[in-house]
């Protein structure tokens, strides 16, 4: 398992591990996505964020629980080793690692596709800017990192703070808001006009752009406090996180008819549009511009300290361990950063699609990540103290829950012919990375 022993004056800061985790969350995916997963539900999609938002905070209480198992040590990858397996590590560290380097492809993408509409830039350009802007901030000393990557966070979070205080004004000062708010909301042409499993078959989706929670956990490794950090982000991230997502949904939804919205275009563009806001664009761009760097940041750095902590379970070439002075993980970063390349080349074919398919077949992976979060907690052994056990029983049932939704979602999703594709390509690309676990010979044995 994998201890950073840096000086105090280069560790990361609490504000540090949340901004991090909040760099992941809020990309792309937030201020692009967000009409993807509208046009897919209708107005129903609030429901679907409320049930994502609550799925992702019982998933933080059970990794919440695991780290203190480990006081604070490792990541969700080094309990699942620990409690279910090296093999069921590999898999879900691969498998992460995997949903990551497609996330950051993503935004490699959407940068492309910006700088090429803003400034006629070739898209390998404007996608090699981004690649070779995050390579820069994460091959900085951590501490360094952290701040960089706070400011950005900060700033995605003043617009979202400004945008929903807009609604709010919006609301008060516009005769008959209300009347507009039922209108857009209930009876255009319905609050459920896709039906009700549609709430459902986004949830993946949905889960799969609040992914980045857990990327505190693993940030915390790196801090001076790690398990003080790690109970804070707990408590603190998943409900900042839905009250960005939902507040901003439900401005968006409640001005602007689901409608006429525009699949894969920014709607937060058309809000500031519609309310007249001057530069309103200009505004818009550099938020999502923004928004993709600190995503990408965000992405490399994740699945940078994942394949080093797996390395030292050795589910990964041991020579992608080695680090800097400063314990960066340069060989991991560059890798990275070549394969977000790869992604965007193979994208180009079709660039205007690819994000929306890769963001929906990427949300199945993560739920599955969950899955064995919450399993290793139900295996996980019991302390001898009763208030321990108690304590344990209680979270044991949160972690049937958390299967129980699971197998839900999938069957949800298996069942409508909407996501039927994603089902499948999720549950195969983990099904081939356990068999390649054989191929490779990787035990089976459990960390004590």
């Amino acid at each position: 398992m994998f201890d950073t022993q840096l000086p105090h004056k280069n560790l990361l800061s609490t504000t540090h591990v949340t901004m991090i985790s909040v760099g992941g969350i809020i990309g792309a995916g937030l201020f692009v996505g967000t009409s993807a997963t509208i046009s897919s539900a209708g107005p129903s999609v609030l429901i679907s964020y409320l049930i994502s938002g609550a799925y992702v905070w019982s998933v933080m209480i059970i990794i919440g629980q695991l780290s203190q198992q480990s006081n604070g040590k490792g990541s969700f990858v080094s309990h699942i080793a620990r409690i279910l397996g090296v093999r069921s590590a590999f898999v879900t560290g691969w498998s992460y690692a995997f949903l990551w380097v497609i996330t950051a492809g993503a935004q490699v993408v959407a940068g492309g596709m910006l700088m090429h509409n803003l400034f006629g830039l070739p898209l390998w350009i404007g996608a090699s800017l981004f690649i070779a802007c995050s390579l820069i901030l994460n091959l900085m000393p951590v501490r360094s990192y952290g701040r960089a990557e706070s400011a950005l966070s900060i700033l995605k979070i003043i617009f979202l703070s400004l945008f929903i205080l807009l609604g709010f004004k919006w609301f008060f000062s516009t005769p008959c808001s209300l009347l507009m708010i039922k209108k857009n909301i209930f009876q255009e042409p319905s609050f459920f006009p896709l039906g009700v499993s549609a709430l459902f078959t986004v949830i993946p989706m949905i889960v799969q752009t609040f992914a980045g929670c857990e990327i505190a956990v693993i940030a915390a490794s790196e801090s001076n406090n790690s398990l003080y950090n790690i109970k804070k982000s707990v408590n603190r991230i998943p409900l900042m996180i839905l009250l960005f997502y939902f507040g901003s949904v439900f401005v968006i939804i409640s001005i602007f008819p689901w409608t006429q919205l525009t699949s894969g275009q920014s709607p937060f563009l058309e809000i500031l549009q519609y309310l007249k806001i001057p530069v309103a664009q200009d505004i818009a761009i550099l938020v999502t511009l923004i928004a993709i760097l600190s995503c990408l940041n965000s992405a490399k750095y994740v699945v940078s300290r994942i394949i080093r902590e797996m390395s030292a379970l050795e589910c990964t070439p041991h020579f992608l361990m080695s680090d800097t002075q400063n314990t960066i993980p340069v060989r991991s970063v560059v890798l990275i950063s070549c394969v977000e390349f790869l992604i965007f080349f193979s994208a180009m074919w079709s660039p205007s699609h690819v994000y929306t398919i890769l963001l929906g077949s990427s949300g199945g992976i993560i739920i599955i990540n969950y899955l064995m979060i919450a399993l290793s907690f139900i295996f996980s052994k019991q302390n001898h103290s009763y208030s321990m056990i108690a304590q344990k029983k209680k979270f044991t049932a949160l972690s049937y829950f958390i299967v129980l939704s699971v197998l839900i979602i999938f069957l949800l999703m298996l069942a409508s012919k909407n996501s039927r594709f994603d089902a499948v390509l999720s549950i195969g690309l983990v099904s081939c990375i356990y068999v390649a676990s054989y191929m490779l010979n990787i035990r089976t044995k459990k960390l004590l």
